[in-house]
């Protein structure tokens, strides 16, 4: 390349760069690697979220979630639901006063949910979690808030996400069920040479550096945005395999959540539904049924009217 073409390449992404600051364009890389869940959301990330027609601002706290700041302790006169899931959860392709969590201690409020206490919601649905991410992430992060109530929000997908086997993604730990039926935690992803490698600090720091350029962001979205994964059908073979193990972690995560004295539900959305109400009535787990997925502000609505609905009229059962 002769030293005139470098200087007009130079010229033509100063030019880019600038005319993306001054329009205010950010989307930044939203995820990091972690060693424990496969990846997590960047702390203290701020921009738009862009997929088709949606343009959403997106913030991300300190400790790294999709909410406002909470503190670890729990203050007093306070009531705490912790939410776990996926992107549904996440919700970034609608506004954050819109998520189904944030509306719903209002909703909570209007049906006489705790009366005493301020009910307070914490989110820490994070995009492509499977059910056993989601575990770890009770088991480290969520539990140290102390919430008095863990809602585990579930698609169909997550039975995907739960099996190796199945899901396309093979960075995150898994679990498998050893002879007696009891579910074992497999975090090997993170010895792979692959992970390991990316987990390097020159790595990261080449990627963080890199990422604060918006010609770079533009070009990785339109890269994202071109890109169509080929459909993949459910395989019968694993079907009930990737059930089982499912069904085992909700378990344990039912377990663990009761030990640590709080209350645990399941928000299911589509196909799971009925065999997660089923499961639920077995292990005297509530399931919460939503009429459709998470996909819209309108949806997210009607999902808090929902939970709020079943909440309140549990709490008002006897006994």
């Amino acid at each position: 390349m002769t030293r005139a073409a470098l200087a007009a390449l130079v010229g033509a992404f100063l030019v880019l760069e600038t005319a993306l600051r001054f329009i205010g364009y950010s989307a930044p890389q939203w995820y990091e690697l972690d060693p424990r869940l496969g990846w997590r959301l960047h702390p203290h990330r701020h921009g738009w979220f862009i997929a088709g027609a949606a343009r959403v601002p997106v913030s991300t706290t300190p400790a790294g979630f999709r909410d406002r700041e909470h503190t670890l302790d729990k203050p007093d006169g306070v009531y705490r639901i912790a939410v776990l899931g996926d992107e549904y959860s996440e919700a970034m392709a609608v506004k954050l006063t819109q998520t189904w969590w944030w509306q719903l201690p209002a909703r909570l409020q209007q049906c006489g949910f705790q009366p005493d206490k301020l009910t307070e919601v914490l989110n820490f649905g994070v995009g492509g979690y499977g059910t056993a991410q989601e575990y770890v992430l009770l088991e480290t992060t969520a539990m140290r808030y102390q919430p008095d109530l863990v809602l585990l929000q579930f698609s169909p997908n997550d039975v995907m996400d739960n099996s190796r086997s199945l899901t396309a993604r093979k960075d995150r730990p898994f679990f498998e069920l050893d002879a007696h039926g009891v579910p074992r935690i497999d975090d090997s992803f993170a010895l792979s040479p692959t992970f390991d490698n990316r987990m390097q600090t020159r790595y990261r720091l080449a990627e963080e550096i890199v990422d604060h350029s918006r010609t770079y962001q533009l070009g990785r979205q339109l890269a994202e945005l071109a890109f169509i994964g080929e459909a993949r059908a459910d395989s019968p073979r694993f079907t009930d395999d990737a059930w089982s193990v499912t069904e085992a972690v909700i378990a344990k995560m039912n377990e663990f959540t009761g030990r640590n004295g709080a209350q645990p539900a399941v928000v299911a959305m589509g196909r799971a539904e009925q065999r997660l109400s089923a499961f639920g009535k077995q292990n005297g787990l509530p399931v919460f049924v939503l009429d459709e997925a998470l996909n819209t502000a309108q949806a997210h609505a009607s999902a808090a009217r929902a939970v709020a609905q079943r909440l309140c009229r549990a709490t008002a059962q006897p006994g």
